[in-house]
Formats: structure tokens, sequence, C-alpha cells
């Protein structure tokens, strides 16, 4: 990777205080960057250029300083993209967010009572659907973001008809991060196969816009022949030229400070509290590991003789999660059932 290159995007989890339980929660450490370090950090997050910065959490409305920061974002022009439970919205806070120029996301990840509040302990459906729909009449929401688990995939038809009823224009799928019910939770490459089908035919039928964040999407678009739109230009936290895994082209900042390669990784690079994150990234630029990880001749099974490879990668924290091996084939990936099949 080029020395001058400046990472796609920066995540960061502002806080990891939370007023919801949820069934995916990751968890993180307690402690949060002191406010003037956090006041740093925005200005050394300027310096890298990324295209946009996402500001998460636990639940960011929680940070005291958070709209200091995000004046601080607007000033140095940074595009910021906010994502909240929706449960602390209020209309006082929804203008003020808008007054900043913040582009929200709200996280629903059930089409029903039943389902979203099982997963998200402490949360109101009711509730969230009214902030989403205030939110998206004064033109601040960008996406609803709904995690892929067993529990709710097969809601994906319904939550798209929601985000139409809602006025949102988009939803964002997202891949289950490594949690305590991992295993539990995560789907199977049978179920991957079916959520992107069922995502690809709701998009048809009710007009919303969708992105699959999984490096395998277009794969296997391509491959069964299905009907998917790239999102429009300007669609808010995606990096809508591919879903190819882009570990180690942005960073993920903790809470406390440790700094990782993707917000899925098991692999800390730095940590803000020690060094400038301009130093973190030119470690990250130089090391021949995030070369070598995206070289076909390095990977073993499936993905090896997959020609879809170059749009995919397979994601890389979640098999090395998986597997114990940042080199293995994703066991996740749909096509790797046929693949296998072959080789079989």
């Amino acid at each position: 990777m080029s020395q001058e290159q400046s990472p796609c995007f920066i995540d960061w989890a502002i806080t990891a205080k939370c007023n919801l339980s949820c069934r995916h929660c990751r968890g993180m450490a307690e402690e949060g960057l002191s406010p003037p370090r956090a006041k740093k950090l925005v200005s050394e997050i300027a310096g890298l250029k990324p295209e946009w910065v996402i500001i998460e959490g636990g639940e960011p409305l929680l940070r005291k300083d958070l709209f200091s920061l995000l004046a601080l974002m607007q000033q140095k022009q940074l595009e910021t993209h906010l994502i909240t439970n929706g449960m602390l919205l209020t209309p006082e806070i929804i203008n003020k967010l808008k007054g900043l120029g913040v582009r929200l996301m709200i996280s629903i990840d059930g089409a029903t009572p039943a389902t979203y509040e099982s997963i998200r302990q402490g949360a109101s459906f009711d509730r969230v659907v009214e902030s989403a729909r205030q939110c998206a009449q004064e033109g601040l929401l960008e996406a609803i973001n709904f995690t892929i688990l067993k529990q709710n995939y097969t809601e994906i038809p319904a939550i798209m008809a929601l985000a139409r009823s809602i006025g949102v224009p988009r939803v964002t799928f997202i891949g289950l991060k490594p949690c305590q019910y991992y295993p539990e939770e995560l789907l199977t490459p049978e179920q991957y196969g079916q959520a992107i089908r069922l995502a690809c035919q709701a998009a048809e039928e009710t007009g919303v816009e969708f992105y699959f964040d999984e490096p395998f999407f277009w794969a296997a678009v391509r491959e069964w022949g299905l009907s998917a739109k790239m999102p429009s230009v300007g669609a808010g936290i995606l990096f809508s030229e591919t879903t190819a895994c882009i570990f180690g082209e942005y960073l993920f900042i903790e809470p406390s400070g440790e700094v990782k390669p993707c917000s899925f990784a098991h692999m800390v690079v730095g940590n803000v509290n020690e060094k400038p994150l301009g130093e973190i990234w030119q470690g990250v630029l130089a090391s021949p590991f995030f070369s070598q990880i995206k070289d076909i001749k390095s990977r073993s099974g499936h993905c090896r003789s997959c020609k879809y490879f170059a749009d995919c990668m397979g994601c890389r924290s979640r098999t090395f999660i998986l597997t114990g091996d940042w080199f293995a084939a994703d066991p996740c990936c749909p096509l790797s059932l046929k693949l296998a099949a072959k080789e079989g």
C-alpha cells in the first residue's frame, strides 16, 4: 500500500456506555478517552483525510462531550455519520445533530416488536420506529442498520417494507461481529445465500436501496444472476465501489484508544494514548502482513481457486475468529458450497 494513502474511513466507538443490553453486543472495555485526548484525536483524524468518519458506541449519545466533538468535526469539514439505537433521541437532540451536519443511522434489528425487543433488551420497537420517522421527516436519517442474525434474517423483506413506510431511503445489512452468542447466531453459508436472495427480491418489491456488508455479496449476485443495484452516490458509510473485504484499509478506534485494522478484528495495531493516530496508520501501510493478506497466493481452501477473489477476499476477521488462520477461506461464504463440491 502507498505510504501516502489515506484510510477509506475512520470508525470510532466513542464510548462503551450503553442504555441497552443487546444479544449481539461484542462488549468493550469500560474506560474511554479523556475529553482533551478525544478533542486532539479529532484533529489527528482530520489530518489523515479519510472520506468519512463513523461515530458509534456503545450508545454515542451517552458521551457528555459528544456535541462539542461533533462541532469540531464539522469545523474540520469531516463528513460525519452517527450510529444510534434511537432510544435517547428527542426533538432537541435531533435539531442539534441536524445543525451539526451529522448524518444519522438508527439500528433496528427486527421488523416486529417481538424480534427487535428480544435482540435489543431494554428497547421499545414503537419508540425506535417513531424516532426513525421523526429523523426521516427532518431529512436527517440516511439508513436503518440491521445486523443479520439467525434470529432475524427471515425478516429482511419486512424490514425493507418498514424502511419504506418510515421514509428512509436505504437499509444497511451488517454481518454479525464476534460476540457471546456468535456460534448460535452466525448464519451458515446456506442461510447467507437465502439472506442475499431475500434482500435482492425485497429491494425490487419496495424500491428501497440496500447495502449488504459482506465481501461475498457481489460474487453471489453475479454467480446466481440476481438483480441488485449499487447504492446511489453519496450513500453514506458505504464503500460502494466494492464489497470486498477492506481489512487494513480503514481504522477502527475502540473507546479505550486501541486501534484495529477492522471493527471485527482481534488484532491491535496501536493505541492513541501512546502515539498519534497518523503514526499508527503509517505502521499499517508499512506492514507486509496487510499486503500479503490480499494476495491470492497466500490463501488456502476455496478462496484460492475462486474467480471472484479480487471482488471478495472473504472476511478476514471472521475467518480468523472461526479458524485461527488469517489466510484461510471464509467459512460463511455461500459460494463455498459449490466450490467444495467441485473440489470433492
